[in-house]
């Protein structure tokens, strides 16, 4: 089994040019499919945001510990690495919309359970094991939406601004969904954000069984059993690291990752360090997922060849609020340099929307479920290290020294970016096969 070029990724129609800009949203939303998988995007995501906050509660509720209800919050992420790095291939093996229909099913299914055990005298570690085991699914959700949806627009500008609108709802979900279940905790209970969460995933279940249509399995081999889950991600990190340009994206996606995360990192203990209470420090902590929705509708609305020249640009202009918070800003004004940090981590759209342009059918589960794992390990370790950093120095220097190595780092290989070639290799992607691969229904019809 071998991979295909990155000139040969994707069959779209039309012989469109590289720098076409991206059709506006709206027009995206007239496909059918595509409303539907944006239904289950956000009910699916404030979904895993109701089971975190839900448990985190309970334990709360019940053992009075702040550590032990953080606790919920942490291993609510741990899952990423490992379904992502391991069950993505799923996606590949299996019709996408299977995949997805499989992962709310056993999402709504495991929450579900989780509710009806929501009571005083069920063990702490259930919680965190019914809560890992729910999350773990979230992982093949996330990397068969994102294989999906070059193959549900003809048009690869249609894709484009269809994946820029994907990626502002998911930062919009950060900060709407945890703001919903804070309020469904307040006012019914951690039991009742729990159902509302499994029926979020039943809602997500039933829109993909109407919406989305049935496609056949984009892998036609692969390794049998459970041990080919392994080779076949194996390969898909194949697939990415011996391809200059999907090399490319996907280190400085993981790179960025560590210095972007700083903020929120330490947003909590920067509110407290300036005496302001909770609510403050989920301000900041919000500020930053905000900036970065406004960002991806920002630049969503770029051609595509401009995106890719500007994103060092933007990686760079992302750490210079970060610096600027060394001299201690009042709150305030630190969430406003935040905001500013986020809008220009637009860039992470034009990072997965040129991923999977350049990736071929086969393969795209697994290119994105590796992706997503790197960047789950990438997001930990910049979390431990701001809180380190926050420790021997200050919240604020945390933040700002971070903002220093990530200008340090991007600006020595600035001028290593393949621009020309990232944009010659999308350009011809768009190119390529002017007329779709005929669509076949898979046996069974899913």
């Amino acid at each position: 089994m071998t991979a295909t070029s990155g000139d040969e990724a994707i069959n779209t129609a039309g012989a469109l040019r590289a720098d076409d800009r991206p059709v506006p949203y709206l027009e995206a939303l007239r496909n059918r499919e595509f409303r539907g998988l944006v239904v289950a995007q956000i009910a699916s995501e404030c979904g895993d945001h109701f089971a975190r906050v839900g448990v985190a509660a309970l334990v709360l509720q019940v053992e009075g510990s702040m550590l032990l209800a953080a606790l919920a919050f942490a291993v609510g992420y741990l899952p990423g690495l490992f379904g992502a790095a391991l069950l993505a291939p799923l996606a590949d093996r299996m019709s996408r919309r299977r995949v997805l229909l499989l992962s709310d099913a056993i999402r709504a299914l495991i929450v579900g359970l989780l509710a009806l055990l929501a009571v005083p005298s069920t063990p702490l570690w259930t919680f965190y094991a019914l809560l890992i085991l729910a999350e773990l699914f979230t992982a093949p959700f996330d990397a068969a939406r994102a294989a999906l949806l070059p193959d549900v627009f003809r048009d690869p500008r249609g894709y484009v601004a269809g994946a820029g609108l994907s990626r502002f709802l998911f930062q919009a979900n950060q900060v709407a969904g945890l703001v919903m279940a804070g309020l469904v905790v307040a006012l019914v209970s951690p039991r009742g954000a729990l159902v509302v969460d499994a029926a979020s995933f039943l809602l997500s279940f039933t829109v993909i069984l109407i919406f989305v249509r049935a496609r056949p399995a984009p892998l036609g081999e692969h390794h049998a059993g459970a041990t080919g889950l392994l080779r076949d991600a194996l390969e898909g990190a194949r697939v990415v690291f011996s391809d200059p340009a999907r090399r490319a994206i996907v280190v400085i996606g993981w790179t960025a990752a560590v210095f972007m995360i700083a903020p929120e990192g330490v947003a909590l203990a920067y509110a407290a360090v300036q005496g302001r209470s909770e609510v403050w420090g989920g301000v900041l902590m919000a500020s930053v997922p905000a900036g970065a929705a406004v960002g991806a509708v920002l630049i969503g609305h770029i051609a595509h060849e401009a995106q890719l020249r500007a994103l060092p640009r933007l990686v760079m202009a992302m750490c210079v609020p970060m610096v600027a918070t060394a001299v201690t800003p009042p709150v305030a004004i630190t969430a406003g340099l935040w905001f500013v940090s986020g809008v220009c981590q637009g860039f992470m759209a034009t990072l997965i929307t040129t991923l999977n342009v350049l990736t071929p059918a086969e393969y795209r589960g697994r290119v994105n479920g590796l992706a997503a794992a790197g960047f789950s390990v990438a997001t930990a370790v910049a979390f431990v290290l701001s809180g380190w950093l926050a420790d021997l120095t200050s919240p604020a220097r945390a933040v700002a020294l971070a903002g220093v190595a990530g200008l340090a780092i991007i600006g020595m290989n600035w001028a290593k970016w393949p621009a020309a070639t990232l944009t010659s290799r999308v350009r011809a992607a768009y190119q390529e096969a002017a007329v779709p691969k005929p669509v076949r229904a898979p046996p069974g019809g899913s």
